[in-house]
């Protein structure tokens, strides 16, 4: 028999409306979640502003009061030095306070050479992106190399320390290597981006506030903005554009670059394999102490060898080096101090006597023995921490 029509359209009509309740009830739930979360932006996104505003406020501060800044950074690294041996798991700590400081000194020496276009780093500015982001990259590894390991040895034991080791060194020379063939870079310094000598930059602004007017600075700026060269990005070359050519009658087909310590500082290809030498040098060591061990005499005297003959290559050619060349010689040169403590030569004849030295400046010179004890027990600790053959 058939139903009724009402007995048929009420149930469709009444599963519709609970439909349509139940999606405007959604609907509602959306909107209010939609409005919880526009408010919450508008809560987060005023403190994002607030944090950009003072990390502004902080780089103009650093900008216009090095002085000031150079004491508080100087200061943090005497707290690394008070760490040392005074808490549970201090050589760690003090070398985070360490890294951390030096990764402050290197942010705000970013801060002043864009505030004030230091000369010392114009060289950078000639470089492309990447390469002076890798020289970035290299100098906050090479500031938290030491942090690192010890994390490492701390975590994974002797052989994650060895792996972490390896990998570090690795990237360095790849990444020296890159810098090395794709820019204008000299003698790859340690640290890549040397840090700023904000004394002479003190001494430089204050000379230069007194003698250059503000008509001199418009003129510079003029010269600037028409340079008679560009860079080429990818090889670094120098070029002179067409309207740089001076008349027919004067041309010497040579080019005269504005920047002359910018052309200076192209390492010569006569010194390349000098370098190569030395950038691998790392890698090298690593695989001859694998090879025949961390206190074998054989290991010490590759990365010794290693260090003189580079050096000896770059001295037969000295007449070629431009002046901040010689003086990243010279450090070298410096640097094979570091071989006196170093195992194994520290083990058998510096220990015992820097050992006897301590003692007799304890007992013969007074209050000596304040400083000389706490010397003598962290010097084995920190031998066998910081005078890596490779860290130089």
């Amino acid at each position: 028999m058939n139903q009724p029509i009402a007995s048929v359209t009420i149930p469709i009509y009444r599963s519709c409306i609970e439909r349509l309740i139940l999606s405007a009830n959604r609907s509602t739930f959306i909107l209010f979640y939609f409005n919880s979360s526009m408010e919450g932006n508008k809560r987060i996104f005023p403190t994002m502003d607030t944090l950009k505003g003072m990390l502004k406020s902080y780089e103009a501060w650093v900008a216009s009061n090095p002085d000031v800044v150079g004491d508080f950074e100087t200061t943090a690294k005497w707290v690394s030095y008070f760490i040392a041996g005074r808490i549970s798991s201090s050589n760690v700590v003090s070398e985070l306070v360490y890294t951390l400081s030096n990764m402050l000194v290197f942010y705000n020496d970013r801060i002043i050479d864009r505030a004030r276009n230091a000369k010392e780093n114009s060289v950078l500015r000639l470089q492309s992106k990447l390469c002076y982001r890798l020289k970035v990259t290299l100098t906050t590894l090479e500031y938290s190399e030491v942090f690192i390991e010890i994390s490492a040895r701390r975590l994974f034991g002797q052989t994650g320390k060895w792996l972490v080791i390896a990998l570090i060194q690795v990237f360095k020379a790849a990444g020296r290597l890159f810098i090395l063939r794709h820019s204008t870079s000299d003698i790859i310094t340690s640290p890549p981006i040397a840090s700023l000598n904000r004394r002479a930059l003190g001494k430089q602004r204050k000379g230069a506030g007194a003698e250059v007017s503000p008509a001199n600075d418009d003129a510079n700026l003029m010269q600037s903005q028409h340079s008679i060269t560009f860079q080429l990005k990818r090889s670094g070359r120098i070029i002179r554009k067409v309207e740089g050519a001076p008349p027919i009658q004067y041309r010497d087909f040579k080019l005269h670059v504005e920047n002359t310590e910018a052309a200076k500082t192209q390492i010569p290809r006569e010194l390349l394999t000098a370098e190569y030498l030395y950038i691998s040098k790392p890698l090298i060591h690593l695989a001859a102490m694998s090879l025949f061990g961390h206190r074998s005499w054989k290991q010490y005297m590759v990365a010794l060898s290693m260090d003189l003959y580079s050096i000896h290559l770059y001295r037969q050619r000295r007449h070629l080096m431009s002046k901040q060349q010689k003086l990243e010689l010279s450090r070298r040169c410096i640097n094979l101090m570091y071989f006196l403590v170093r195992s194994p030569f520290y083990e058998n004849y510096t220990q015992s006597r820097l050992e006897r030295l301590l003692d007799l400046l304890a007992r013969t010179v007074p209050l000596a023995k304040m400083v000389a004890g706490p010397l003598k027990d962290n010097i084995p600790q920190w031998q066998s921490t910081y005078f890596y053959l490779w860290s130089t």
